[in-house]
């Protein structure tokens, strides 16, 4: 895979993460559809895999395990940190992830993305 299929690609991603946010964000937390509580907190992740398994086609010297890490271990809220049973608990932490994984995306595209750098986004003062 090039630099303009990995392009081609994260766009894809991109668009798909879109999608799903906008759903995520649609959804009334005092009616939750049967299983939403469970897709929310896992289809982030899934799309994180996907961003990362397009990387390692045009990075294979990156690790899949610290690529992934790097995508999702930035995400500032753990699932279990939102509080218990409150309605918004998988909405706030799928809006996050998500946010987290087109962030990333982002910085792919712009040459700033790093899995070796803390938080693994190079900064503007660091080029």
């Amino acid at each position: 895979m090039s630099q303009v299929d990995l392009n081609t690609e994260l766009a894809r991603i991109y668009e798909r993460c879109i999608e799903q946010v906008r759903t995520i964000a649609a959804l009334d937390p005092t009616k939750p559809a049967e299983g939403w509580d469970q897709y929310v907190c896992t289809a982030a992740n899934e799309f994180a895999a996907d961003v990362e398994m397009a990387w390692i086609a045009v990075h294979p010297e990156h690790e899949a395990r610290d690529t992934y890490q790097a995508i999702m271990g930035g995400v500032p809220i753990e699932r279990e940190s939102v509080l218990g049973d409150s309605p918004t608990r998988h909405i706030t932490y799928g809006l996050t992830s998500f946010g987290r994984v087109l962030q990333c995306i982002e910085a792919m595209r712009l040459g700033r993305f790093d899995p070796h750098v803390p938080g693994a986004i190079i900064r503007n003062d660091h080029l």
